[in-house]
């Protein structure tokens, strides 16, 4: 595996440690997920219950489907009175902490080739 297999295969490795959710993970979702998941961005936060409304589902099928996105990371719950409340869970701006003198490497690289 070259330079560039291996920078690329530890970035995507980073990235799955990290929690939350970015704008480009919802492009990995269902249909339904990805509504769900414009709908709790929009108001903040949303029960099961109004979940289920906003799909046209049991309320059971809606809380399945909120702690299938809780498991991805990619919401957060919290117990109130009223229930579960499930809000978005935003990763933060990943930051590319690469080597010193990477780019002088890598151009290196490629002039031996």
């Amino acid at each position: 595996m070259g330079i560039f297999g291996r920078i690329q295969g530890e970035l995507e490795e980073r990235e799955k440690h990290e929690g939350g959710i970015t704008p480009a993970d919802l492009l990995s979702l269902s249909a339904p997920l990805r509504q769900l998941m414009r709908r709790i961005t929009r108001e903040g936060e949303l029960t099961a219950e109004a979940a289920a409304q906003e799909l046209g589902e049991s309320p059971d099928n809606a809380r399945q489907m909120l702690d299938t996105l809780c498991e991805k990371g990619f919401l957060q719950r919290e117990e109130r009175d009223e229930g579960w409340v499930y809000s978005t869970y935003f990763a933060d701006k990943r930051r590319r902490n690469l080597p010193v003198g990477i780019w002088s490497a890598l151009g290196q690289r490629t002039k031996d080739k």
